[in-house]
C-alpha cells in the first residue's frame, strides 16, 4: 500500500511540474488552423475492404515552430475518438527538443522530420497510447537519447502499457547503438528503419534490443557501416518477411540470415564489396520472392546453383555489376514463379543455357517455348554482349519477352540490349538475331580498315634508324677527341713538343732603362 501511495506521488508532482511548464515550452493554438493546414474527415475508399476510411490532418510543416503545440485545436479536440485517424507534421521546423504531444485517443501518425532533434522528452507518448506511425528520420538524435522511458505508454497497476506503435522510422540520424532494452514498451512494433545510421558495429545491447522485437517483419539497416551480423539478432523474432543490407561492408552474404528461412521473403543485399555468390549464399531460403544483388563493384563470379534452392522467387534483380561478364541461365530454369529478371548495365558478354532449346522455326504458326514459362520481364541493356550463336539459343528461350517489351509503344530503342561484337554485329540489336548468320556460318574477321599511314621519315622504324646513326656519329666524334687528347698529352711528357716556352722580363731591371734614367738626371 505505501508503494502504491509513493507512486501516486510520484506521478501527481511529475504532472504538476508539467503542467506549470508548458506555456514557456509550448505552442499557443490561438489561429492555429490559420498557420497550418486543417483537414477533418478527409474519406478515401479502401479496396481491400471496400468501404469509406475517414482521416483528419494537422499538417504544420515548415511553419518556423520552435515547440509541440500545447494542445488540439478546438475543432480536432471534440472529434478525436478511437478509431478516428489523425495525420499530425511538424516536419521542417528547428525544434530541437521535442515535448509531450498533447493527448489523444485517436490513431495517431505523427511526423517530425528535418526538425533537428537532439532531445526527446520523458514519457513523450504517454497520452498518445494509440500511435501507430512515426517518423523522426533526418534528425541529430543519438542512442543516448533514446530511451525505454521516451516510449513508455499510460501506467496501469504495476506495469506501462505498451503504445500501439506499428512503424518506427530514425533512419539519417546519429545512431551508433541501442539501448538493450529500448523497445521494451512497443510490443507491436512490425516496422523499424535504421537506414543511414553509423551504426558500423553490432553491439550486444543493439543485438539485444534488436532481437526483442518478436513481431518485427520489416527491416532496414541499409547505409550503417556495418559488416556482420551476429545470430542473435534474429533469435526471437519470429516472422521477419523483409530484410534490407545494402551498402554495407558485408563481403559474403551473412549466415545469420539462414535463420530467417521460414519466413523471409524480401532481401536487399547490393552494394556490398562481395566478390563471389555460390550455393551457401542464401542458404535456400525457399520462401523468398525478391532478391536484389545489385550494384556491386567487386562481384566477379555467380557460381551454379546459388540460385537453385530459391523455389518462390518471382523478381532477381542483378544490375551496375560492371565486373560480372557472365551470367548462367541454367541456374533459374528451376524457378517456376520467376515473373522478372534484371541483368542491365553490367559486363556481361555471355548468356550461358546448359541445354539451350533447339532452333525454332518462325515460318510455323505455334511457337514453342520449354523454360522461363512465367517470365514476363527481362532487362539485358547497358552490357557488351558478344553475339554468337550460343547467344542466340539463350535469347530465343525468352525473345517473345524482348520483343514485347523493346518493341512496345513505350519503349525507347535506345534503351534496346543490343550486340557489341563481332564487328559486322556491333549495334544489332538481340531480337534481330537470326540463327543463319550466327550457327550455320563460320565467324566472319573484322575487316582491316585502312588507316592514315606517316611518312617514311616519321615511321617507327626510320625514327629508329636516325637516332641510331646520330648515336654512332657522337660516339666516333668522341673516340677520336679522346685519342687526340691522349697523344698530346704523351708528347708533352717526352720533350718532343713543338714549341718553346716564352720567357718574360720586366722593364725596370733592363739595361736601356737604366741609360734612359742617368740622361734624365743630367739634363736636370
Amino acid at each position: 500500500m505505501e508503494k502504491l501511495l509513493v507512486t501516486f506521488l510520484l506521478f501527481f508532482v511529475s504532472g504538476l511540474w508539467n503542467v506549470q511548464g508548458r506555456e514557456g515550452e509550448f505552442e499557443p493554438i490561438e489561429k492555429i488552423c490559420d498557420r497550418c493546414k486543417c483537414s477533418l474527415h478527409k474519406e478515401f475508399t479502401s479496396s481491400e475492404q471496400d468501404k469509406f476510411l475517414s482521416y483528419s490532418v494537422l499538417d504544420c510543416s515548415t511553419k518556423n515552430l520552435r515547440h509541440m503545440l500545447a494542445e488540439w485545436p478546438e475543432e480536432f479536440a471534440q472529434d478525436l475518438k478511437p478509431g478516428q485517424e489523425l495525420v499530425f507534421s511538424l516536419s521542417g521546423n528547428d525544434i530541437h527538443s521535442l515535448q509531450q504531444l498533447p493527448a489523444t485517443e485517436a490513431d495517431l501518425v505523427f511526423s517530425c522530420r528535418h526538425c533537428n532533434l537532439s532531445e526527446l522528452a520523458s514519457g513523450l507518448f504517454l497520452d498518445t497510447p494509440n500511435i501507430v506511425r512515426l517518423d523522426l528520420s533526418w534528425n541529430r538524435l543519438s542512442g543516448d537519447v533514446l530511451t525505454p522511458d521516451v516510449f513508455r505508454g499510460p501506467y496501469n497497476d504495476e506495469v506501462y502499457e505498451p503504445l500501439a506503435l506499428d512503424e518506427l522510422d530514425l533512419s539519417n540520424n546519429l545512431i551508433s547503438y541501442l539501448d538493450g532494452s529500448l523497445f521494451e514498451h512497443m510490443a507491436h512494433l512490425r516496422s523499424l528503419s535504421l537506414s543511414k545510421n553509423p551504426l558500423e558495429k553490432i553491439t550486444p545491447d543493439t543485438t539485444l534490443a534488436l532481437g526483442s522485437i518478436r513481431r518485427l517483419e520489416h527491416l532496414d539497416l541499409s547505409y550503417t557501416g556495418i559488416d556482420e551480423l551476429p545470430r542473435g539478432v534474429f533469435d526471437k523474432i519470429d516472422g521477419l518477411k523483409e530484410l534490407y543490407l545494402q551498402g554495407n561492408h558485408f563481403k559474403a552474404v551473412p549466415s545469420a540470415i539462414a535463420l530467417l528461412k521460414p519466413t523471409l521473403k524480401i532481401l536487399n543485399i547490393g552494394d556490398n564489396p562481395i566478390q563471389m555468390l555460390n550455393d551457401e549464399s542464401f542458404f535456400d531460403l525457399d520462401r523468398l520472392t525478391h532478391l536484389n544483388i545489385s550494384m556491386m563493384e567487386n562481384l566477379e563470379d555467380i557460381i551454379i546453383g546459388t540460385f537453385s534452392g530459391l523455389k518462390s522467387l518471382e523478381v532477381l534483380v542483378c544490375s551496375n555489376n560492371p565486373s560480372l561478364m557472365t551470367f548462367d541461365m541454367s541456374d533459374l530454369k528451376g524457378l517456376v514463379r520467376l515473373r522478372q529478371l534484371d541483368l542491365s548495365n553490367c559486363g556481361l558478354q555471355h548468356l550461358h543455357l546448359d541445354e539451350p532449346i533447339p532452333i525454332i522455326d518462325h515460318n510455323s504458326d505455334i511457337a514453342q517455348f520449354e523454360v522461363f514459362q512465367k517470365l514476363r520481364s527481362v532487362n539485358l541493356e547497358g552490357n557488351p554482349w558478344h553475339c554468337d550463336c550460343d547467344l542466340y539459343k539463350t535469347i530465343e528461350s525468352f525473345k517473345h519477352i524482348l520483343e514485347d517489351e523493346f518493341h512496345g509503344p513505350a519503349t525507347s530503342p535506345s534503351n534496346e540490349a543490343r550486340c557489341e561484337s563481332p564487328y559486322d554485329l556491333a549495334a544489332l540489336p538481340l531480337t534481330d538475331l537470326g540463327p543463319l548468320s550466327l550457327c550455320n556460318s563460320p565467324p566472319k574477321k573484322v575487316p582491316k580498315i585502312p588507316i592514315y599511314e606517316a611518312p617514311a621519315f616519321l615511321r617507327p622504324r626510320s625514327i629508329m634508324l636516325s637516332l641510331l646513326s646520330v648515336g654512332i656519329v657522337l660516339l666516333i666524334g668522341f673516340v677520336i677527341g679522346f685519342a687526340i687528347v691522349c697523344i698530346k698529352r704523351r708528347l708533352q711528357k717526352a720533350d718532343f713538343g713543338f714549341t718553346s716556352p716564352v720567357r718574360y722580363t720586366t722593364v725596370r731591371d733592363s739595361t736601356t732603362s737604366n741609360i734612359l734614367q742617368q740622361q734624365q738626371q743630367q739634363h736636370v
